[in-house]
């Protein structure tokens, strides 16, 4: 990180506009700029004044970045800094007085928040549907339903709904990556953790993974009398049968028999195993990040 500057300049058409910006570089560099640069709006402004903007003042700080967030919230304007881009203001100078003591004080930025378990999850669910497709995914994914941005091998970068991109949808340019849902299944080896009850057996139940969809499994009758009582769609099919005998208090049986025990028990496990696997998955993506980082 370079320390830097964060400066003000004043136009000399009007005593309380101004111009508020940071660089890295000394401020009279940035100021000349400016001051000949017509595309931008500062510029277009001396060319229809043929006034040129001047040096008011200007500070050293640690982050040039963050001191400049820093100004801005300590103004009236926090809320609307930058307008469509356009840093020029009009401003009191008490505003920006306020805004450069507060400055001052700011440092360095905080160190961003930890992502949140699910964040991680999502993330990792997504992923594992664009192996093999050359698409990658920019950043993070929040929640299947929002949205994320994506780039295709040929440079196309495209930002939509994570559940297209998962469900198959490629590249809206170039169509690279298209994908049948059918063949993301396979690929991504996903399934269904089942709670199976039977009408002659009270009190027992049965766990059912299957790496099918339900609709198979009941064209198949995989499960043959027992009923599908409750199910979850699981991303790791392994890690979600050995975390709901977990979460049921049993090791997972080697034959994978029915087991006595109270039906609203497995129900509040069957309702506990996404948040379980949220969490086993993030704390694997996290070791992941912490390796490459002692690489």
């Amino acid at each position: 990180m370079k320390s830097g500057y964060l400066y003000v300049l004043v136009h000399p058409s009007d005593p309380n506009l101004y111009k508020v910006g940071q660089t890295t570089r000394h401020p009279e560099e940035r100021l000349a700029e400016h001051n000949n640069n017509y595309e931008e709006y500062a510029g277009k402004l001396v060319k229809e004044t043929s006034q040129k903007w001047e040096l008011k003042t200007y500070i050293t700080v640690s982050d040039p970045y963050w001191a400049e967030t820093v100004f801005w919230g300590a103004t009236p304007l926090g809320v609307i800094p930058f307008r469509q881009g356009i840093e020029v203001q009009k401003m009191e100078w008490e505003w920006i007085q306020a805004g450069l003591d507060a400055a001052k004080k700011a440092e360095v930025r905080p160190p961003p928040k930890p992502l949140p378990d699910h964040v991680y999850a999502y993330t990792a669910w997504m992923k594992k549907r664009l192996v093999g497709r050359d698409i990658t995914l920019v950043g993070h994914v929040t929640s299947k339903s929002g949205k994320a941005t994506f780039r295709c091998r040929n440079g196309h970068e495209w930002r939509t709904i994570s559940a297209y991109v998962a469900e198959g949808k490629g590249c809206p340019q170039c169509g690279l990556g298209d994908r049948e849902p059918d063949e993301i299944w396979q690929a991504a080896k996903l399934g269904y953790l089942c709670l199976l009850i039977h009408p002659d057996k009270p009190g027992v139940i049965k766990i059912g993974l299957t790496y099918s969809t339900l609709e198979q499994c009941f064209e198949e009758n995989v499960w043959e009398d027992w009923e599908v009582h409750r199910y979850r769609f699981v991303e790791e099919p392994v890690l979600a049968e050995s975390l709901i005998w977990e979460l049921l208090g049993y090791p997972l049986p080697n034959d994978r028999e029915p087991i006595n025990i109270d039906l609203s028990i497995a129900e509040q496990a069957f309702r506990d195993l996404i948040f379980r696997m949220h969490s086993e998955i993030a704390l694997r993506e996290k070791d992941k990040k912490d390796a490459s980082r002692e690489r």
